[in-house]
């Protein structure tokens, strides 16, 4: 499995577009930027690579819940996203404000209701 092969495969799911890999610098910039609490986006950004993408709604449900409660707290868990086949696969959402920034950086027009998604995995 090569980055290349994950990449072929998102394209053909339901529901997925606007593929970029995510180099070193900007997960340094999603980090700083994501709310502590988004403990999925950080688990994506942790592996060696790093894909966002957005999705609309034929796309699928999440696999398990993507909010927990933690003392009180709004927690976003990572999410497992079986359509990669690769290790140590997770998804997240980054927040409102993380969004806005990842739309403006990588020039991205969104469809009506579309959202952005990381995927983090290790080859």
């Amino acid at each position: 499995m090569k980055l290349s092969d994950v990449l072929i495969d998102l394209h053909k799911v339901k529901g997925l577009r606007n593929f970029k890999v995510i180099r070193e610098e900007d997960k340094n910039l999603i980090r700083d930027a994501e709310d502590i609490n988004n403990l999925g986006v950080r688990d994506c950004l942790n592996r060696r690579y790093t894909i966002l993408l957005t999705h609309d709604s034929t796309f699928r449900e999440p696999t398990g819940k993507i909010v927990e409660e933690n003392n009180g707290q709004a927690v976003f868990p990572a999410v497992s996203f079986p359509e990669v086949r690769a290790k140590d696969v997770v998804s997240s959402s980054p927040s409102d404000k993380v969004h806005k920034i990842l739309v403006e950086k990588f020039n991205i027009k969104l469809n009506e209701g579309e959202a952005t998604l990381l995927i983090g995995f290790n080859l």
